[in-house]
C-alpha cells in the first residue's frame, strides 16, 4: 500500500535531514514572538529553571556523528511546533514499525485504513475535529466492535490523525489507522470489516450535523503487503505524515491542501495575513489533542514497551554525552544561529562546535568530569 522509492545514499539521507532541521528550527525561531501559546515560545529558547546553561551534545563519529542540545525548554507539541514534532514523530515512526515486525512474526496481517467526512469552507477546525474525534470513539468501542474483534480476529489499532487546509474545501481533518489482525485476512473480509466501520462512522458523523461519501475519499482501506521492508516502509509513511515540515509550496500541495507547517511557512514568506490567522486558529483547536493513540494492549502484544507522551519524547536528551555547555550570556546571540553550530559539530566534532563558538565570540566551558 506504500509506494517504495529509493532511499538516497547516507549522505543524501545526512543532507537531507539537516535541510529539515534548518527548516524547522527556522520555523521555530520565528514562533517565539508569533506564537498564540506560551510553552511553543520557549521552546529551545529558554533553559529550564535552575538549568545555568545549554549544552551541546554529541554522538557518534565521521558520517553518523549527530550534535543536539540540553538544557532547554520544550513545549512537547505535535501540532505546533516543527522541531518537537520531527523528534515525536521519529519514536511514534519506529513504534509503528515495530508493531508491524511483530505482526510479521506472529504469521499476522495489517491493513491501512483512512477515513474522513465531508467539509466545506463554512465548517471551522473545531467542529470538523470534534466530529472527527467522536466518530472514531464509536467505531472502536461498544458491542459491534468487541464482536468484531474476536470475528475478524484484530489485535489492536494505532491510529494518527492529519490536517491539511484546501483553498476550495477548507480544513481537511481526517485519520489513518494501522490496524493488526492475528491471522492473513482476504481483502473481501478486510472490505466487510470497513463496511462495518464505515456504517457507524457515517451514523455518528450525522449525529454532529456532518457527512461521508465513501466512494469520494471518505474510506480507504489497503491491505499491508508481508515482506521485508515493510515495516520500515509503514514506518516512513506515517513519519511523513507526522512531522512534514519541508514540504511543496501553495501551488504543489497535495491535491490542492497543504499541511499546517506549509501555511505557516507561507504565511511568513508572503505577509498573507489569512494563512497567518488560520495558523493561530489552528494553534488554539489543536491544543491538548493527541496525534497518535493507541488501542489498549497492543505496545505489549508488539512488546515495545511503555508509552512515552509527548512531552517526554521532547524533554529526552539526544544520545550521547554532553561535551560542553553554553555560557548563559552568550546563549542568545548563539541560538539566533544555532543550526550552524549544529552543523559544524556533526561535520568536525568537539573541535568544530569550539571553533565556531569561539569565532563569534561566544563563551563555553567543558563539563566538570572533562576539565
Amino acid at each position: 500500500m506504500v509506494t517504495k522509492a529509493p532511499l538516497p545514499s547516507p549522505a543524501g539521507q545526512a543532507a537531507r535531514r539537516r535541510e529539515r532541521r534548518d527548516v524547522a528550527y527556522q520555523l521555530r525561531s520565528r514562533l517565539w514572538e508569533l506564537s498564540t501559546l506560551t510553552r511553543v515560545r520557549h521552546c529551545g529558547r529558554y533553559t529550564h529553571a535552575g538549568v545555568g546553561a545549554p549544552g551541546l551534545r554529541l554522538s557518534g563519529d565521521g558520517a553518523s556523528r549527530r550534535a543536539g542540545l540540553s538544557g532547554l525548554q520544550s513545549c512537547g507539541s505535535t501540532w505546533s511546533c516543527p522541531v518537537c514534532a520531527r523528534k515525536i514523530a521519529g519514536e511514534r515512526a519506529e513504534d509503528l514499525r515495530q508493531v508491524v515486525k511483530a505482526a510479521a512474526e506472529h504469521n499476522g496481517a495489517a491493513a491501512m485504513i483512512t477515513m474522513t467526512l465531508r467539509h466545506n469552507r463554512s465548517h471551522s477546525l473545531r467542529a470538523c475535529w470534534d466530529a472527527l474525534s467522536y466518530a472514531w470513539s464509536k467505531v472502536t468501542s461498544g458491542k459491534h466492535y468487541v464482536a468484531e474483534q474476536g470475528q475478524f480476529g484484530i489485535v489492536g489499532w494505532a491510529r494518527c490523525v492529519e490536517v491539511t487546509y484546501g483553498e476550495t474545501s477548507g480544513w481537511h481533518v481526517h485519520l489513518h489507522a494501522l490496524v493488526i489482525l492475528d491471522s492473513p485476512t482476504s481483502p473481501e473480509m478486510l472490505d466487510e470489516l470497513a463496511g462495518r466501520w464505515w456504517t457507524r462512522w457515517e451514523r455518528a458523523l450525522n449525529r454532529k450535523a456532518f457527512t461521508a461519501v465513501a466512494d469520494r475519499g471518505g474510506l480507504d482501506v489497503r491491505p499491508v503487503q508481508m515482506h521485508e521492508g515493510s515495516a520500515d516502509e509503514i514506518a516512513r509513511y506515517f513519519n511523513k505524515i507526522a512531522a512534514e515540515v519541508v514540504g511543496q509550496s501553495t501551488k504543489e500541495g497535495r491535491c490542492g491542501n497543504r499541511t499546517l507547517f506549509q501555511v505557516l511557512r507561507d504565511g511568513l514568506q508572503t505577509g498573507n495575513a489569512d494563512d497567518l490567522e488560520r495558523w493561530f486558529d489552528y494553534e488554539q483547536v489543536s491544543r491538548g489533542r493527541k496525534q497518535f493513540t493507541w488501542s489498549r494492549g497492543l505496545r505489549d502484544w508488539a512488546g515495545i514497551g511503555a508509552h512515552r507522551s509527548d512531552e517526554e519524547i521532547a524533554e529526552s536528551d539526544t544520545g550521547g554525552e554532553t561535551v560542553l555547555f553554553i555560557d548563559p550570556e552568550s546563549w542568545p546571540s548563539v541560538r539566533a544561529s544555532v543550526t550552524g553550530l549544529l552543523a559544524a559539530t556533526e561535520a568536525n566534532g568537539l573541535a568544530g562546535a569550539q571553533s565556531w563558538l569561539t569565532d563569534r565570540g561566544a563563551r563555553w566551558f567543558f563539563p566538570p568530569d572533562r576539565r
